[in-house]
């Protein structure tokens, strides 16, 4: 799948340093994040859509991608940290025992 609109690493160190932290985090989890600009203050968020009116001073920047940010091994590291689990792209040893002392037992969802 090709990228939509992705800012450049340029751009990115741009944005105020707020915004960077909040991709960074946020792209620990997700796989992309959307910056917009709107009423004087840049805005990040994974859940982007069409606005029936949109304000006067409204700029998309862009898509920041979580591939851009993290190499391999930090994406593997990042997932196994948030979802207490190995990704479906892991070669390595997959240890449930350590994974269960180090983060306790998964959450179950009814």
């Amino acid at each position: 799948m090709s990228k939509m609109y992705p800012i450049s690493k340029e751009d990115f160190n741009k944005l105020p340093l707020e915004i960077q932290k909040q991709c960074k985090d946020t792209l620990r989890a997700y796989n992309e994040i959307t910056v917009t600009y709107y009423n004087g203050k840049y805005h990040a968020s994974t859940a982007y859509g069409i606005q029936a009116k949109y304000p006067k001073d409204y700029k998309y920047i862009g898509v920041v991608y979580q591939e851009d940010m993290y190499t391999l091994e930090e994406r593997t590291q990042n997932y196994i940290e948030e979802f207490h689990d190995y990704p479906s792209w892991y070669k390595g040893k997959r240890d449930y025992i350590a994974l269960k002392k180090k983060y306790g037992e998964p959450p179950v969802f009814d």
